[in-house]
């Protein structure tokens, strides 16, 4: 038996006394004619469900409507997908270490938050701990970071500094102030 809304379906909830009678019968097809084919329109209106069918040019609109900020419009299809789909659980814990983690791993999958007390850093700082073993660390990518850092942390929230690494490949340390509101990238380049 189909478990959706079809004329068979909504047929069988008419009582049998209406069924036997063939106006009444006819008349509750044509309704449930009416009321299936509504159904079968408005589940395209239910976007977010179906986020794996839809095309780019759909996710980067639901993209900009959803407040997806850290979204990478030149990302592949599967990228923008994941995005879109995190995006709720960002906003829901927007100042907080998810938020942080979720919003970086857009541009550098599995980036971590390491909070002051598991690195014996002063109260409210943090520092990222970056894997860039499958992406490249270029300046634009390091500027999207500290935009997206500002954002989404807690506003009380210091980010002390950015360690890039990578599988087996020592890459650039990168030390990170802050002087009153603006963000200073000190540029210190160390190898590990």
């Amino acid at each position: 038996m189909n478990n959706g809304i079809t004329r068979e379906n909504l047929l069988l909830t008419l009582p049998y006394a209406l069924q036997q009678d063939k106006d009444k019968l006819a008349l509750a097809t044509v309704i449930a004619d009416e009321l299936t084919a509504l159904y079968r329109d408005n589940r395209l209106l239910a976007l977010y469900t179906r986020i794996d069918e839809l095309d780019e040019a759909l996710l980067d609109i639901l993209a900009k409507d959803f407040s997806v900020g850290w979204y990478l419009y030149d990302g592949t299809v599967e990228e923008k997908r994941a995005q879109i789909k995190s995006c709720f659980y960002v906003h829901r814990r927007l100042g907080t270490k998810a938020a942080v983690e979720t919003a970086i791993s857009a541009i550098y999958p599995d980036t971590k938050v390491s909070e002051w007390f598991e690195y014996g850093g002063e109260p409210y700082h943090f520092r990222l701990l970056v894997d860039a073993t499958y992406e490249n660390v270029d300046q634009e990518k390091h500027r999207r970071v500290l935009e997206r850092v500002e954002f989404y942390k807690n506003l009380r929230s210091v980010l002390d500094e950015i360690e890039y690494f990578a599988n087996g490949i020592a890459l650039s340390y990168v030390g990170v102030a802050f002087a009153g509101d603006e963000m200073i990238d000190s540029a210190e380049a160390k190898l590990y």
